[in-house]
């Protein structure tokens, strides 16, 4: 199948799971590592690290040894100051033409305050959320490769003896992923549809879609290798709302790169610019990024690490 071909697919396919309402289960959404973040997040195009199991399965089999991954932040700290984000990936090639990988993520809510009726405290409770995912992409020719994620999450909002508060249930992603675009062997494009599942309730309520996204990447080597221009946009099938991400990554020298990058969310109002650093020491790799937002955006703030191993 050609990437033409493939794209035109993931469109048809994202109109007929189109649902009404704001989507939940929304830390699925919550865009991992450290080199991604300080490029704006953009990098459906690029996908040539272990971080692809998240932005682009099928760019999975751009790795040419294993690699494995661990990600930390303080999430929105300029809302509450005790939840965390935390990210551990894997990949690694797969006979001649093929990849496998996975990623865990978990997102710690903090403690939360169990009041009775008459406002009397009862004690804490912790709320978290987290999904396992595993990750397979295999080469359709040299230039293009189509891949695969399959994934359980299951959030706990509240441990208590009187409110079921828990809901599990699973997701699958879909990923396109082509080299010497448009026979430009500096291009690079990407395509994801993402969170294709069945929607999530609490205690019987009404049941939420999953935050379906449909994605577009482009990736751009320029300046004799040394840098990386990088562009995605998405749509937000569910919520029907449109996001924009631009990065840059520039190695000063051969294994430390500067990056900046511009995300862009009109329907929550959000826009932000990041920046980061990167450097590598084989076998490890070291990154981290600085989100800056608004006075009122929780996001401002955020530093995320990311320790990466290849072996």
């Amino acid at each position: 199948m050609n990437y033409k071909n493939f794209i035109l697919a993931l469109l048809f396919i994202s109109q007929i799971l189109m649902a009404q309402g704001k989507a939940g289960s929304l830390f699925l959404a919550i865009n991992p590592g450290a080199r991604a973040s300080a490029m704006g997040e953009a990098q459906i195009g690029i996908a040539n690290d272990v971080y692809s199991t998240y932005y682009n399965p099928a760019g999975l089999s751009n790795i040419k040894n294993t690699q494995a991954s661990f990600m930390h932040t303080s999430y929105l700290p300029n809302l509450v100051d005790d939840m965390s984000y935390d990210f551990v990936a894997f990949g690694m090639p797969f006979k001649e033409d093929a990849a496998l990988g996975g990623h865990f993520t978990y997102l710690n809510l903090g403690d939360q305050i169990n009041t009775d009726d008459n406002g009397v405290n009862l004690g804490t409770f912790s709320s978290y959320m987290y999904a396992l995912n595993l990750s397979y992409s295999k080469r359709i020719d040299q230039n293009s490769s189509w891949g695969f994620n399959g994934k359980y999450f299951y959030q706990e909002l509240a441990d208590l003896s009187n409110i079921d508060a828990a809901t599990g249930s699973f997701a699958v992603d879909l990923g396109y992923f082509k080299s010497n675009a448009m026979n430009n062997p500096n291009l690079t494009i990407g395509a994801v549809l993402t969170n294709l599942g069945p929607g999530v309730s609490f205690d019987d309520g009404d049941s939420d879609p999953l935050p379906t996204k449909l994605g577009f990447g482009l990736g751009l080597a320029m300046l004799e290798g040394k840098g990386n221009l990088a562009f995605d946009l998405n749509y937000e099938v569910n919520d029907q709302a449109i996001l924009t991400n631009f990065g840059f990554e520039y190695f000063l020298v051969e294994n430390f790169a500067f990056r900046a990058g511009f995300m862009n969310d009109p329907s929550g109002e959000l826009s932000y610019t990041t920046l980061g650093l990167g450097a590598r020491l084989d076998p490890i790799g070291f990154d981290v990024s600085y989100v800056m937002g608004g006075s009122l955006d929780p996001h401002s703030d955020m530093v995320r690490f990311s320790f990466s191993g290849y072996f």
